[in-house]
């Protein structure tokens, strides 16, 4: 630092248009010292986004963030996680570009993955790079992701420096940048912090904040978010800007008088580097105009600086082991096969009426938009490049997928309708090969024209002429099942009426498939013929095609008629968040294991067994819900999803799933924004996704409400309106200093015992 001059300073954190695209990011060097530049803007969450480095090592794919999410297995998630940081490493090791023929955009180590926004509303344009509705699940799934990216060595040195995306509350594409959301309190701290609070307990080296504001405060440029939530969390969290954000601070809503103004917003608010634009560039004359700091601007580069130390840039290339990947490491066996069964996970079975398994041998037919389907099989920010000679002729189609897996029968493909279109040419064609088939795959959905980055979805029906064509194949009475290829939930009402109406009509199932990427179509055909039976559970819900007349895309409070995902939505989905089926039967049955013991910790166990002809596996989910906790002054959500287990059970077995959960599984969330266990009656639902066998479980919390301030200091009120404050033994942090202010004032310790816990007696505030 001391050999950087304020301009050189500034460099460090502003990109240099005259080396590289101003998104990418690179930041200068300064030769005299060996300071190269680095591009740090390298997206990872689904794919490297690397060009192809050799022929038969294209980076490894995964299914799209949604069909990661449908596992509900923490274990794929973290695998996941390994693979993109190991690739990334090996690729910045052999000197691969971002992109094809490209060799000015070398891929650096810092990893911009996973995208956790919350999938909000099914129009979202960008649903395709989210995991789910949950903010429990979403941040799981990031905090093992990440912990698979940041893996150490035995000097401490990362793998990869991961940063979440987009923080926070990014859900809509229309005006992004410009927009500004009314969030409460309520709703922050239960729907859109919640799962970025969760990844960080995986220590995530930064995020990138996101266009859009949050009551009137951009959040590239906002102190709440940035500093009082995110850095509560992670004093050092690095954070940088999306690609122009700074820029977007001169429109609405804060309408920055000049570059110097929005820089200084920016940085003086949290922001450590800029990209996109070069504004930061007038950050000295906001210093010299008082509107920032020289401190500030130390403290941005200085954290931008220890991203580098960790990953062990400064050093010889042997001082880490990571330097020990190269060619070879991508795309290796063993990370095509974590893939491929992180796709025979994704795949979630919505309905079975006597149509899977087929039988072997038998003649299909293939039809449908994405039948034939390459590179429309992938999520955004999937790899750029899927084939070393840069097309996507490598990728199987389902139909491929399918024949693979048909021994000893036939399978014949077309399309029928394109995705959007009203183009009828090619209907009669795909309807013949349908008549003369035994069975009939229809392979329906949308792709990246229809949703995408800075394209939200007008619509959340099937597109196009897709569904009068799917009408038309289910009215020649064949054996079908329909498979859904989508990044948002698709509204079938209509295919779902009209299926429902005939009688004694052939087999009919429904699979959502989600953006199943390169493994897709052999996961799909192997799962077809029973072959495989691992199939996940939404984790989203399936709203019919009336929800978008009711709820509109700006709105963003979470319980407003008629609510927004499983947790407040008070219509009938077409298919509910957890649901799934297999091709095998389960017997579910729970007890609770005893009586909860001295530190309110509960015990369920949950029998499976498996009692058709199949190995199969299943997904636990453990629910709260607030029973009866008398009048409360905010909302309440309908249940919360507080754990879950992944379980294989052989055919004819039987398995235990197990769960403790504690107090802290019956918190809710105050008006206020913080955790409070409410005394009356709370659940425990523990369910497989299917309503008709879920078990309930009440508990009794006795005594006076509890609130949670931080994860050190609760406060509890009495039946006389005195408080009391509890806090963990040895606490020196925010919560200890609290402590000793309000003893000074009005209170006296009192040791509760040898416990962790010790109280503060009444305090009369």
């Amino acid at each position: 630092m001391s050999r950087l001059s304020l301009e050189e300073k500034i460099q460090q954190i502003t990109p240099d248009g005259s080396i590289g695209g101003t998104c990418t990011t690179f930041t200068t060097g300064k030769p005299d010292i060996g300071l190269p530049p680095w591009l740090w803007l390298v997206e990872t969450n689904t794919g490297v986004d690397s060009a192809c480095p050799a022929e038969n090592h294209c980076v490894t794919n995964f299914v799209g963030p949604q069909g990661m999410a449908a596992s509900f297995n923490r274990t794929s998630w973290h695998l996941k996680g390994y693979v993109l940081g190991t690739e990334q490493r090996a690729l910045s090791n052999i000197g691969a570009s971002r992109f094809h023929q490209d060799h000015k955009n070398p891929v650096c180590l810092t990893a911009f993955g996973p995208n956790i926004n919350i999938v909000r509303d099914p129009r979202f344009g960008r649903n395709s790079e989210l995991a789910s509705e949950d903010p429990f699940l979403s941040g799981t799934y990031a905090a093992q992701m990440v912990s698979g990216m940041q893996q150490r060595d035995e000097k401490g040195y990362k793998k990869t420096a991961a940063y979440l995306k987009h923080y926070t509350a990014y859900s809509t594409e229309a005006n992004r940048g410009h927009d500004t959301y009314n969030i409460s309190q309520y709703d922050f701290f239960d729907t859109y912090l919640a799962q970025y609070k969760l990844a960080f307990t995986a220590q995530p080296t930064g995020v990138m904040c996101s266009y859009n504001a949050e009551n009137g405060h951009p959040s590239c440029a906002n102190e709440f978010i940035l500093n009082q939530q995110l850095r509560s969390w992670k004093p050092d969290a690095h954070v940088t800007i999306d690609c122009g954000a700074v820029n977007n601070l001169k429109g609405p809503p804060v309408n920055a008088p000049d570059d110097a103004h929005a820089a200084a917003m920016a940085l003086m608010n949290g922001t450590d580097l800029e990209m996109g634009d070069t504004l930061f560039t007038s950050l000295s004359q906001a210093i010299d105009m008082g509107l920032a700091t020289k401190q500030r601007l130390e403290e941005a580069v200085r954290r931008s600086f220890k991203v580098h130390f960790e990953l062990g840039r400064f050093d010889p290339a042997n001082a880490t082991t990571w330097a020990k990947y190269g060619l070879a490491d991508v795309n290796h066996s063993m990370h095509q096969q974590i893939s491929y069964e992180a796709a025979l996970q994704s795949l979630v079975l919505l309905k079975n009426e006597k149509a899977l398994p087929i039988k072997e041998g038998t003649s299909i037919a293939v039809v449908g938009p994405h039948s034939i389907s390459r590179s429309q099989l992938f999520s955004d920010y999937a790899a750029g490049s899927h084939c070393f000679d840069g097309t996507d002729a490598c990728v199987p189609t389902l139909a491929e997928g399918i024949a693979a897996a048909n021994q000893g029968g036939s399978v014949s493909a077309a399309m029928g309708v394109e995705i959007n279109s009203n183009k009828t040419d090619g209907i009669a064609a795909a309807l013949d090969l349908v008549r003369k088939s035994d069975f009939v795959v229809l392979a329906l959905g949308d792709d990246k024209t229809i949703e995408t980055e800075g394209h939200d979805r007008v619509d959340t029906a099937l597109p196009g002429l897709q569904e009068s064509f799917a009408k038309q194949v289910l009215g020649l009475e064949k054996p079908t099942v329909l498979v859904l290829v989508s990044g948002g939930p698709m509204a079938i009402d209509g295919i779902l009426a009209y299926q429902g109406k005939k009688e004694g009509s052939a087999g009919f199932a429904i699979i959502q498939a989600f953006f199943p990427s390169h493994k897709g179509a052999q996961a799909l055909g192997q799962t077809l013929f029973g072959n495989e039976n691992r199939w996940g559970k939404l984790p989203i819900t399936m709203y019919p095609h009336h929800y978008i007349s009711e709820q509109a895309m700006t709105n963003y409070d979470m319980s407003f008629p008629p609510g927004r995902t499983y947790k407040y939505y008070q219509g009938k989905p077409l298919f509910p968040f957890g649901f799934g089926l297999s091709l095998t039967s389960f017997d579910f049955n729970c007890s609770k294991a005893g009586e909860e013991n001295p530190t309110l910790e509960y015990t369920f166990q949950c029998k499976l067994h498996n009692t058709g002809n199949l190995d199969g596996e299943e997904v636990v989910q453990a629910y709260h819900s607030a029973v009866d906790i008398g009048k409360v002054d905010h909302t309440l959500p309908k249940r919360a999803l507080r754990d879950f287990k992944r379980v294989a059970v052989r055919a004819g077995q039987k398995a235990t799933v197990t769960f403790t959960l504690s107090s802290k599984q019956l918190e809710l969330v105050n008006k206020v924004g913080s955790q409070t266990l409410y005394p009356g009656v709370h659940a425990i639902i523990l369910s497989r996704g299917h309503a008709e066998d879920e078990q309930k479980f009440t508990i009794k919390i006795e005594g006076e409400d509890i609130t949670f301030l931080d994860d050190n200091l609760r406060i509890t009120r009495g039946g006389d309106g005195s408080l009391f404050v509890l806090e963990k033994e040895g606490d020196t942090g925010p919560a200890s200093q609290l402590r000793n202010r309000l003893l000074q004032e009005q209170g006296e310790a009192v040791s509760q015992g040898a416990g962790a816990i010790r109280w503060i007696s009444r305090l009369g505030v």
